[in-house]
């Protein structure tokens, strides 16, 4: 009898569980989908945690922007400034580590293509077309506007025109993603940089490449997909990370492009070069657009990010979502099982009482 009674029990207690078990599933699963107010792919819960605040200022051929996320525990700033020519991305991670690099666009050259391999190899290059820098971009004005995007985040945009060439840099900083296209989403952790060459006369049989120099006294490597193609916010991109710190905290910074221009209308593969400067700090690289086929002059149209890989960012879409529970029909369910447990002890004492008489 005794044993009967435990077997009972024992039956009540697994069907107490199985209902609290079922119904706490069922309160953390029935939760409403995740809404995308703005449409660009990235649900508006992240972009309220990752949402950055941003101070932009320009006067004569400078501008400056400062990027800052708070979203408690996690922090981070980014810096972009302009003058002349010359951009300089800085990174600082809320616990100490920093990274950083100068980006120096210096000309715009001619290149013959001897081997066929549609990039810029040792001795192709055959003359600087135009030269730019502070040739090209000392006194040339910044302009500023700024609008707001769909849901609400700041959109600044920041346009320099050359004194000497027809080209013109256009800067966009965002305080939220953006969908820009079908496959580009510009995020909050990056200003992108749409270069414009406007009608240069090309020399026949040759091609464009675009000569940077970058400066930096921290660990530089080339990837063949960027930060943004890792992570779906572009296709068909590559780029170059600047890193700093330890392994366990590291800061980096990138400067990434499409793989792809717009010459004269039409789609053109994007290669990149490498050369030694002589000095372990410097770096020259070229970004060739090969023209065959084109005819001069020629306009030209890239996009380039100076952007960083935010460690506030990534903490904030990787840590664990609160668990947002039914009050009321948790309770109900607890309820509903300790009737059941009652129940099954009068029934099995009813029964005992029963065969005793």
């Amino acid at each position: 009898m005794l044993r009967s009674r435990q077997v009972v029990l024992a039956a009540a207690a697994a069907g107490a569980a199985a209902l609290l078990i079922g119904s706490t599933l069922a309160v953390l699963t029935l939760r409403p989908a995740e809404s995308d107010s703005d449409g660009d792919g990235v649900p508006d819960s992240v972009e309220a945690a990752t949402q950055r605040n941003v101070v932009a200022a320009s006067a004569r051929d400078e501008f400056s922007i400062v990027s800052r996320l708070a979203s408690a525990p996690f922090s981070d700033q980014f810096q972009v400034s302009y003058e002349a020519g010359t951009f300089f991305v800085s990174y600082q991670r809320a616990r100490g580590s920093d990274s950083s690099y100068q980006l120096e666009l210096r000309n715009l050259v001619e290149w013959v293509d001897r081997n066929g391999n549609n990039r810029i190899d040792p001795g192709e290059t055959v003359g600087v077309g135009t030269t730019l820098g502070t040739t090209a971009f000392a006194n040339a004005p910044v302009t500023k506007t700024q609008v707001e995007s769909a849901d609400g985040g700041l959109v600044t945009q920041l346009s320099i025109r050359s004194t000497t060439v027809n080209m013109t840099l256009n800067v966009t900083v965002a305080e939220r993603f953006i969908r820009l296209s079908n496959n580009r989403v510009l995020t909050p952790m990056e200003v992108k940089l749409d270069l414009t060459v406007d009608r240069v006369t090309v020399s026949p049989g040759a091609s464009l490449g675009l000569d940077v120099r970058i400066n930096t006294t921290k660990r530089l490597e080339y990837g063949n997909r960027s930060w943004d193609d890792v992570n779906e916010f572009a296709q068909g991109e590559a780029g170059i990370n600047v890193t700093g710190g330890p392994d366990a905290s590291p800061a980096t910074v990138f400067f990434s492009w499409s793989k792809s221009a717009i010459a004269d209308g039409h789609e053109i593969p994007v290669s990149y070069s490498n050369f030694s400067t002589g000095d372990p700090n410097s770096y020259e690289v070229y970004l060739a657009y090969p023209l065959a086929g084109a005819r001069s002059p020629v306009t030209l149209v890239h996009d380039p990010v100076l952007g960083v890989d935010s460690a506030a960012y990534k903490g904030v879409v990787t840590r664990p979502p609160e668990l947002q529970g039914d009050l009321v029909l948790y309770a109900g369910s607890l309820a509903a099982a300790v009737i059941l447990v009652a129940l099954t002890l009068v029934v099995a004492d009813r029964r005992r009482k029963k065969r005793e008489g």
